[in-house]
């Protein structure tokens, strides 16, 4: 029995979330929990339902389960010897299902600082506890040394040490990385218990027949030694246990037969081993008509390749509406400059996005703003506008500089006209102090004075629900005044109604509680329940803070900015290795999941341009914002042309939305805010042009790729020049190499030899390429400079 617990293979086949039946429910989450821990989980999170009355769990042998009274809370705790994955059974309105579960095993790490006799008080902080600089004291053992054990999910994490309130690296660890505002963090890496290669599920070959939908999965070479079971199989239908289904293992196949109304009524299937310390990857596919999607049928929001824009900076499309702050202090770059949503309308029109193979805009604020110049409280105190769209001064009006409420309604039917999503930014963590909100209910609003006599002002991880941005911009106490939660929530689903919306882009997630993101989707459930309305959100954090936000009653997904980081900074840095990189990656799939919906960046509105690091205009650990100020950024070097497509190649073939943020496509730069907010050029060089026909490729190529969108994902190789990654699902392998190296040369790819690869087939380019004489799964490409490839891979036997 023991082993039975230990060693499983789950199989989980899940619905969409409109249901076939009445009784049918959202699809229910894998839930994370530590081996003997607790954690509480809102049982909206799990699916969607007026009310949770009938609702009830069954025991379980190694999970402990209670719900509160009124049934919408659940509390889960798993025993201390217990790791991998598992199924709950619940019951409700007299139907049965059953909830997956992933029980994670925590790693201890040792923090220790040698410290002499006048040091008093060292702490430990960092991405895993929310930056919090007094939750976690080391003590000073009898060496005279400051300790503390910590215990740690697996993973890689940044941390600083506050030695007497100073703020520090660790001097002990040589490995820092930049933290992207002007400094440098720690950086830690926890292994996990099994340290080997774990084994790899990844799509074979499917056949269809009247009867059945069998499916074939490779399992790859690991370092896991022990035999895996056919028997050992859990799966679940629509949020159902099926018993007995058809698993057979034949050497490294793994074969599933499902009966053909089963494939035919389920939309999800989710398949993972689990052993006694490791597990597989969690493989997963949409059905389309009871066989694995492809690239007909249904969108779904992994298809989306979305194009991010402000209106004031994207084109003037009308010149009437040009009216900047007439203020002598507000220097040009932080004025409005007459771009406006008229201008997104005729570069819809003009089929400049269609073009570029993008299907969605995220339209930054066009809400209301305040007409007037306000100084930045921080030092250096300069003068700003609401150009950006933050300051909102009235909720259901369109700022004038932008247009009127028509012109965004015409501008959303135009991108719908031509099968383009429109994604608005919406702001619901402050307004401007002229706001009517503000003025009228002061009530609703946390405090700018703090009890010890500090200003609530940007204290974003100190007082992170409360903190103020700034000294006019009031933030919200949603758990205080229900009446603003009802308003706000009102407000954003008036914007859905008005202007028929496909979804939002939400700001500063992680300074709003949940009970607003809860009761927000709870309403756009009820108003829209045939839609699937897309909610993203801006949340700089650790995993567990991203994934708290992501759910089926909050957020569909938020940016990846875990991933970013080490991104940017792995293409951006000669010799910097990829390792990184891949390692985050693989955290990101086991975090969100192989069809997860967090969408993937190169720059945006709030981050510096990658190209001012590529041309050495930015250093890591300097204020990128001031830098913007000081001195002149432009790219000089033709090759940096090179690199963007390089990383472009990376971001539109991983798992994941890709986000083209306005002027990527052409290779424009930028410091930090307000720097990496110039007008857009459309005006361009041949090169420019040049990158932007390549990008355009890359979106095609994602559209046209099925693999691209929902495949499964293994690094085969990432060190200091060279990252290479397979993409597979059921219709096709897709290899994808990035070059990063100054010079041509030759680099070789190891590809697993159960896939019996015969050729690699390459689809943006023409480089040489040959298969080596003695071992056939490895190949040889004549690879350029600074280049990414993406192959189709031709395999035999499958």
């Amino acid at each position: 029995m023991k082993k039975y617990l230990h060693a499983v293979f789950m199989l989980f086949l899940t619905a969409a979330c409109a249901p076939q039946l009445p009784a049918d429910l959202d699809i229910i989450p894998l839930s994370f929990v530590f081996s003997g821990d607790s954690c509480r989980i809102r049982v909206q999170d799990l699916f969607y339902a007026e009310d949770y009355r009938t609702l009830s769990f069954r025991e379980h042998p190694h999970l402990d389960t209670d719900l509160s009274e009124d049934n919408t809370l659940l509390s889960l705790h798993a025993d201390k010897d217990f790791s991998g994955y598992t199924t709950l059974r619940f019951e409700y309105n007299k139907d049965l299902y059953d909830m997956p579960v992933k029980v994670t095993r925590r790693q201890d790490v040792r923090f220790r600082y040698a410290a002499d006799s006048s040091v008093n008080r060292v702490t430990v902080f960092g991405n895993f506890n929310f930056w919090d600089r007094d939750q976690l004291p080391l003590e000073r053992s009898s060496s005279g040394a400051f300790v503390l054990t910590v215990p740690f999910e697996p993973g890689r994490y940044e941390y600083l040490f506050s030695v007497d309130g100073r703020e520090i690296l660790d001097p002990a660890n040589p490995d820092s990385v930049p933290n992207g505002l002007g400094g440098y963090n720690s950086s830690l890496k926890v292994l996990p218990e099994f340290e080997g290669t774990r084994p790899f599920l990844t799509p074979a070959a499917y056949t269809a027949s009247g009867r059945s939908l069998k499916l074939q999965y490779h399992i790859l070479s690991n370092d896991y030694t022990d035999a895996l079971s056919e028997y050992e199989v859990i799966a679940l239908a629509d949020n159902r246990r099926v018993r007995n289904a058809g698993i057979r293992i034949r050497g490294k196949l793994l074969e599933l037969r499902l009966p053909r109304k089963t494939a035919e009524n389920s939309r999800r299937i989710r398949l993972v081993w689990s052993g006694e310390n490791t597990s597989s990857n969690l493989s997963e596919l949409f059905l389309e008509e009871g066989v694995p999607a492809g690239n007909e049928g249904t969108f779904r929001w992994q298809d989306a390749i979305i194009y991010s824009l402000m209106p004031d900076r994207f084109f003037d499309g009308d010149p009437s509406n040009n009216d900047p702050v007439p203020d002598a202090r507000l220097a040009e770059r932080v004025n409005f400059r007459g771009g406006d949503l008229q201008g997104v309308i005729h570069k819809i029109d003009e089929g400049y996005f269609n073009d570029l193979g993008v299907n969605t805009l995220w339209i930054l604020p066009f809400m209301k703003n305040t007409p007037k110049a306000q100084r930045e409280t921080p030092p250096p105190h300069r003068m700003f506008s609401a150009y950006h769209g933050y300051w909102p001064v009235a909720p259901r009006e369109v700022d004038p500089h932008f247009g009127t409420l028509g012109i965004a309604r015409s501008m959303v039917k135009a991108a719908h006209k031509r099968d383009i999503r429109v994604l608005m930014d919406f702001v619901s963590n402050h307004v401007h102090e002229d706001h009517p909100y503000f003025r009228e209910h002061p009530e609703w609003f946390g405090t700018y004075e703090l009890p010890n006599g500090r200003k609530n002002l940007r204290l974003f991880d100190e007082y992170r629900l409360t903190t103020w941005f700034e000294s006019y911009l009031p933030s919200f106490d949603y758990p205080g005044a229900p009446a603003a939660v009802d308003t706000m929530v009102s407000d954003a689903v008036w914007w859905l109604k008005h202007l028929d919306l496909d979804g939002f882009r939400h700001d500063a997630v992680k300074h709003v509680p949940h009970l607003f993101w809860r009761s927000l989707t709870r309403e756009i459930r009820r108003e829209f329940p045939n839609s699937d309305i897309y909610q993203i959100g801006e949340t700089f954090g650790d995993h567990a803070l991203v994934n708290a936000y992501i759910s089926n009653g909050q957020l569909s997904a938020q940016f990846n900015f875990n991933l970013y980081w080490p991104a940017r900074y792995a293409f951006a840095t000669e010799n910097a290795s990829f390792r990184p990189l891949a390692d985050e990656m693989d955290r990101v799939m086991d975090t969100y999941g192989q069809l997860h919906l967090m969408a993937n960046l190169m720059d945006s509105h709030d981050q510096p341009r990658y190209p001012a690091y590529l041309e050495g205009d930015l250093a890591w650990g300097e204020d990128a914002a001031e830098a913007g100020w000081e001195r002149r950024i432009e790219i000089d070097d033709p090759l940096t042309y090179d690199k963007i497509g390089m990383y472009m190649t990376y971001m539109m073939t991983i798992p994941g939305p890709p986000v083209i943020y306005y002027g990527d496509e052409i290779g424009m730069t930028g410091a930090a805010d307000p720097d990496n907010r110039r007008m857009m050029r459309w005006r361009t060089t041949a090169r420019q042009r040049e990158l932007r026909k390549y990008i355009a490729e890359l979106a095609s190529l994602r559209s046209m790729h099925s693999a691209l969108r929902y495949g499964d994902y293994i690094t085969l190789r990432a060190d200091e020049q060279v990252y290479a990654y397979l993409r597979s699902d059921f219709n096709e392998r897709i290899l994808v190499l990035i070059h990063r190296d100054g010079a041509p040369r030759h680099v070789t790819v190891e590809l697993p030899d159960a896939l019996n690869v015969l050729k690699l087939e390459c689809l943006n380019a023409v480089p040489a390429v040959r298969p080596d004489p003695l071992n056939p799964s490895v190949f040889h490409i004549r690879a350029d400079a600074y280049t990414g490839y993406v192959f189709k891979v031709l395999c035999g036997g499958s």
